[in-house]
């Protein structure tokens, strides 16, 4: 039915689709955030080793290293926590393309599952289940259909002649289809 060329084209329509939402998902304050927890989680980590060779070591110069290590490790905890405070004044924000990419893949999705549905005849169906329950039947066919049962009551004076009449002016379309009979013949 679809020729293959037709369906890596929707994969490439999905695939931007999804990987527009990942992008858009992911939020830099959460990102820096992540980043502070985790250097301050490495920083108490070399801080604890340091201590160690401290308390360990014998040798004057090694136990003045780790304490400048020390030092520069709770530097290092006091400025990720700054950071991490800073942040609860930061918004996130989207930039216009991106809001523009969302809502144009938004779209795009809509119109591909339209196209899906009356490719697929699923359409079709829906359309005729809102017939069934008197909905959305256009205004011509309504009028028309009352013209054709007035034309089959044989106490009414319209004949199935004005029937046609009223038809072939409110649909173009009867109006081709009759020429085209008429020229059959």
């Amino acid at each position: 039915m679809f020729s293959p060329l037709y369906w890596d084209r929707i994969k490439i329509i999905i695939g931007s689709a999804c990987a527009t939402t990942v992008i858009a998902c992911s939020s830099p304050k959460s990102m820096i955030d992540d980043g502070a927890i985790y250097i301050t989680d490495k920083a108490n980590e070399t801080k604890l080793i340091a201590e160690e060779i401290k308390v360990i070591s014998t040798d004057d110069s090694i136990v003045n290293k780790s304490d400048v290590i020390v030092e520069l490790q709770s530097d290092i905890i006091t400025a990720t926590s700054t950071i991490r405070t800073n942040l609860h004044g930061v918004e996130d924000t989207t930039p216009t393309w991106m809001r523009i990419a969302s809502q144009f893949s938004v779209a795009l999705i809509i119109i591909g599952i339209i196209v899906l549905l009356w490719q697929t005849g699923i359409g079709l169906f829906i359309k005729k289940l809102f017939w069934s329950m008197g909905l959305f039947i256009p205004k011509r066919v309504i009028q028309s259909a009352e013209v054709d049962f007035k034309a089959l009551d044989e106490t009414n004076p319209l004949t199935y002649r004005e029937s046609v009449a009223v038809r072939r002016a409110s649909d173009p379309a009867y109006e081709y289809a009759m020429k085209r009979v008429r020229n059959r013949s």
